[in-house]
């Protein structure tokens, strides 16, 4: 079995990164633990040192964070 994040059951409007990330204004930055995370007008930029990544929506972008945090 896949390791699941609970907020996925119970409901991601109770994960406080989910709340972040929905709540990035365009062009606004935050920090979720290392990686920054910015909403442009097409993505959202998940960047540190080692990674550049573009998500289409901020579902994709929780669901980065979820496995990290599950994975560790």
């Amino acid at each position: 079995m896949d390791n699941v994040n609970i907020y996925e059951i119970i409901g991601l409007q109770g994960d406080t990164i989910y709340r972040r990330i929905e709540q990035l204004q365009l062009n606004e930055k935050i920090q979720i633990e290392e990686p920054k995370v910015r909403l442009t007008d097409k993505f959202y930029e998940v960047e540190n040192e080692d990674v550049h990544l573009d998500f289409k929506d901020k579902l994709c972008c929780y669901q980065f964070f979820s496995g990290l945090l599950v994975n560790s």
